[in-house]
């Protein structure tokens, strides 16, 4: 059985398509949350999905960043391609959660010193 090459743009990728898959579903599950009619009597279900939506928002953040770190600890060239092509992705956009903003800007901080 042959051995799978690793690939660090393709890794960057799917590191950063994941956190944007997870992030968007509980964005969207927000939206047709907002987008219900709900009678006062179910508030508590409404808010306990709206937490579902920040759990998810929070997990895609924490996985995200675990993720980053592992490479950024890594210090190989091919972790540096992995956080260039995760920086390449995510770097020019708008709808990053608080957290994944500030890993990137972090990134591009040092990537630019190597």
């Amino acid at each position: 059985m042959m051995a799978e090459t690793f690939d660090p743009k393709e890794e960057g990728r799917r590191i950063a398509s994941e956190y944007l898959s997870k992030r968007g579903w509980a964005r969207e599950r927000r939206r047709s949350l907002d987008r219900q009619v709900n009678p006062g009597f179910q508030r508590e279900e409404f808010e306990e999905k709206e937490r579902q939506c920040d759990r998810t928002e929070e997990d895609a953040e924490t996985l995200f960043s675990g993720k980053v770190e592992l490479y950024r600890k890594d210090g190989s060239s091919q972790a540096k391609a992995v956080l260039w092509s995760i920086v390449d992705i995510l770097g020019r956009r708008t709808d990053l959660g608080f957290f994944a903003k500030r890993i990137i800007d972090r990134l591009k901080r040092e990537l630019e010193l190597f």
